[in-house]
């Protein structure tokens, strides 16, 4: 067995241990999964993050403890598991290291992750098969993440559920904008274990959508669109008593004005100080940090539903046009060796 497989294996062997243990024990078998993970850890990002998770954990009245145990508690377990290595050592540990050798190589700054929008409503954008395509191209260099934001469509959708079951190895988000999935699709995605299902919160039908999420144990989280104007009110009452009547254990924030994640510094600040029995992500923000820690670049890779780049801004180049590698060197900033 090469070290690849055999090191997750062995992961894997302790993770299923450690999650079994947590009904009997909830807070020494979190905390023991915590410092295993720090155990685990190779690289400067995956150290620090489980360093600060054990470091949370050492506050016995942390609200994350409940929030984690009625996670592990609704959350089907070999899902948690597949996605928690698929992100963890996949992403963070395997993949980052291929990343970092990978982008040396080429003279160009790799992502870490890649934010595809999809819309299946119009025909003429970006289909299942050019996602498809993307992820067959970059999962081999290490890039084995991926946030999916899906704007319409049918809440079926058995293409873009091929595609991303067909990666069994990557991690996916997959942000439903309209909260539209049909109970086949979640339980199909569910079984890949390797896709997270994220509901807009502003969308009609979202607290239902939650609801048959949380019946058939669905790896699922929340998310909120927010603007510039509202980042001084997203600590009050209201919209924390919004996002906890969801069911989430996470909750991500997108800035969609000016998409440069300005709610980072408040989510940061309510993870740290544990402010609340649910954890706080701004897309944006948090996407640059991981990548600061891998590659000290705060590199962004974002492709609208109709193939242009979004981000790095003004390339006017357009992948369903150029070929998603030959895009990455006219667009990607040159690689630095980590300082």
């Amino acid at each position: 067995m090469e070290g690849k497989n055999y090191t997750r294996v062995l992961i894997e062997t302790v993770v299923d241990r450690g999650i079994r243990d947590v009904t009997d024990d909830p807070k020494r078998s979190l905390r023991r999964l915590a410092d295993m993970g720090k155990q685990f850890s190779e690289g400067r990002f995956q150290k620090a993050s489980f360093g600060h998770i054990t470091n949370l954990l050492k506050n016995d009245d942390s609200p994350y403890y409940k929030m984690l145990e009625d996670f592990l508690a609704t959350v089907d377990h070999k899902a948690i598991k597949t996605f928690g290595l698929n992100m963890g050592y996949n992403s963070w540990t395997y993949g980052a290291r291929l990343i970092r050798k990978e982008s040396e190589s080429r003279g160009y700054m790799l992502p870490w992750v890649v934010q595809i929008h999809y819309d299946s409503d119009n025909t003429s954008r970006l289909k299942a098969d050019d996602l498809n395509s993307i992820i067959d191209r970059l999962s081999p260099l290490g890039v084995n993440t991926y946030v999916i934001i899906k704007e319409h469509g049918l809440p079926d959708d058995p293409a873009l559920t091929d595609v991303l079951i067909k990666h069994p190895e990557c991690a996916f988000f997959l942000f439903i904008n309209d909260a539209q999935i049909s109970n086949e699709q979640a339980e199909n995605l569910k079984e890949s274990g390797n896709t997270v299902i994220s509901v807009n919160i502003a969308a009609g039908d979202a607290m239902n959508t939650c609801h048959r999420l949380k019946e058939i144990k669905a790896l699922y989280v929340v998310h909120y669109q927010y603007t510039t104007d509202e980042v001084e009110k997203l600590s009050y009452g209201d919209y924390i008593d919004s996002w906890l009547s969801y069911g989430s254990a996470f909750i991500f924030l997108i800035q969609k004005d000016s998409d440069k994640g300005v709610a980072g510094k408040f989510a940061k600040k309510s993870r740290m100080e544990q402010e609340y029995p649910i954890l706080v992500w701004d897309v944006y923000a948090d996407i640059r940090l991981v990548n600061e820690m891998i590659s000290d670049m705060p590199f962004i890779f974002e492709i609208s539903s109709d193939g242009d780049i979004i981000y790095p801004s003004g390339t006017d180049i357009n992948i369903l046009d150029t070929d998603i590698i030959t895009a990455l060197e006219r667009t990607a900033p040159p690689y630095a060796p980590l300082s």
